[in-house]
């Protein structure tokens, strides 16, 4: 008889809830970690791009961190897309990038130079963040934990079967990004990636984490649209297991509906539906 998923979790889901509860618990560390969000968008992802920075502006408190957006040189986000974003977010970079969409090898090696890029001049133990532009957070609790945690590389694995760290945002330290880089160089990417099962980049990513010999902490923080569908909208039991949305399906539109109807006060929407817009 099989068992179902959701059954079969169980045990890992205690394990990662009392997990996260002991790190939350924990000091913070000194100097606190500054987080650099790594954002990898185009012109026609720019409305789901401004509610995933609108989402961390608004309830991503407590944090430090700065925003990267790796700027898709095919179809780039125009200045004056550019210029909204940089109202939202004081200090973003929007950084023309010559492969930031897609899959394969070639976007593999571009956003493995992003993290190099953004982890440069930072300490050792400050994060470098991939967060996808279909993403949009709801609390900072993965944020209080990745402070505290002692991994090099964390993402969420109750999607994937605890296999690897599911893309839409996971976090790898600077050392940790410094370790892959120098492996890349001396292996080459693609002896590398011959190890790889299928050539997409959250599965590489945990190849290269475990090549590198990096902790890797596969816990449990993104809601799926499944997920948010099946409990209606985010109730208090969701917001207290997730921290962030991954709006996954191709049409992304009820991303925004969600952001809107369940996290967004309603004295902000006229200017943020008016934002959404900007050509």
């Amino acid at each position: 008889m099989r068992v179902p998923i959701r059954v079969a979790q169980v045990p890992q889901f205690v394990r990662q809830t009392l997990q996260r509860s002991l790190l939350l618990r924990q000091r913070m560390p000194a100097p606190q970690p500054v987080f650099r969000l790594c954002y990898f968008s185009c012109h026609s992802y720019f409305a789901y791009l401004y509610c995933a920075l609108h989402s961390l502006k608004l309830t991503v408190t407590d944090v430090k961190y700065e925003v990267l957006v790796f700027n898709d040189h095919d179809m780039p986000i125009s200045e004056a897309q550019a210029d909204v974003l940089r109202a939202l977010i004081p200090g973003l970079r929007v950084i023309p990038w010559p492969k930031s969409m897609g899959w394969g090898a070639e976007q593999i090696g571009w956003i493995w130079k992003a993290y190099a890029l953004a982890a440069e001049g930072a300490h050792e133990d400050d994060i470098i963040a991939r967060v996808d532009s279909d993403v949009f957070f709801f609390n900072n609790r993965i944020f209080r934990a990745v402070e505290r945690s002692d991994a090099g590389f964390i993402g969420d694995g109750h999607f994937t079967d605890f296999e690897y760290c599911q893309g839409g945002v996971y976090f790898l330290r600077v050392h940790a990004v410094q370790k892959v880089v120098a492996l890349q160089a001396k292996h080459g990417l693609p002896a590398l990636l011959e190890h790889v099962r299928v050539v997409v980049e959250d599965v590489a990513a945990m190849s290269f984490a475990k090549r590198s010999g990096l902790k890797v902490w596969m816990t449990w923080f993104m809601m799926y649209p499944d997920e948010l569908r099946n409990a209606g909208r985010l109730t208090a039991w969701q917001r207290w297991k997730f921290s962030c949305l991954h709006f996954v399906y191709k049409n992304k539109a009820g991303m925004i509906d969600a952001y809107v109807q369940d996290v967004l006060p309603s004295s902000q929407r006229p200017a943020f539906s008016s934002a959404l817009t900007t050509p």
